[in-house]
């Protein structure tokens, strides 16, 4: 496990990357502010270039653990391998980062300054549950999202 939430895997796959470059793209949709709805062969929302792709799955509701997919694809003798990793958006990630800082800076405070140990593990607590809450729910998102990835990578023929 990691300290940042983050995981990457390395996929080989027995299609040229032209078609895998090709189904990503036929089932991501530009990033927009009027989506299109009602087509169920959208899955993802971001861009998808010859090489490399920025995708989320697509969802009708927010959800602040939603990881980033960025994938780099190189073709080899055989087919293709696809580099992919899941990361935190940006808001979601420093969302994380300053409640972890600012309940960690609170509980030294009630430890070195006030002398107040309860408060403290009050405080201490907080940042562990808010850190746990987002792994876990990160974890989850990436499950969800891996698992549309390879049912798409499956149908690529």
């Amino acid at each position: 496990m990691t300290l940042i939430p983050y995981k990457s895997e390395t996929l080989v796959l027995p299609f040229r990357a032209e078609q895998v470059v090709s189904t990503i793209r036929s089932v991501t949709q530009p990033i927009s502010l009027t989506p299109e709805k009602g087509n169920d062969q959208i899955l993802f929302n971001g861009t998808v270039h010859p090489d490399l792709f920025r995708i989320s799955r697509k969802i009708d509701y927010p959800q602040n653990y939603l990881p980033l997919i960025t994938g780099k694809i190189e073709a080899s003798s055989r087919g293709c391998i696809v580099f992919v990793k899941y990361n935190l958006f940006f808001s979601s990630f420093m969302f994380l980062s300053f409640w972890t800082l600012f309940t960690l800076l609170v509980g030294c405070f009630f430890v070195i300054h006030k002398k107040e140990y309860n408060y403290a593990a009050v405080a201490f607590g907080a940042c562990l549950a808010n850190y746990g809450v987002t792994i876990l729910n990160f974890n989850k998102q990436i499950n969800m999202s891996r698992r549309v990835l390879n049912q798409v990578l499956k149908q690529t023929a």
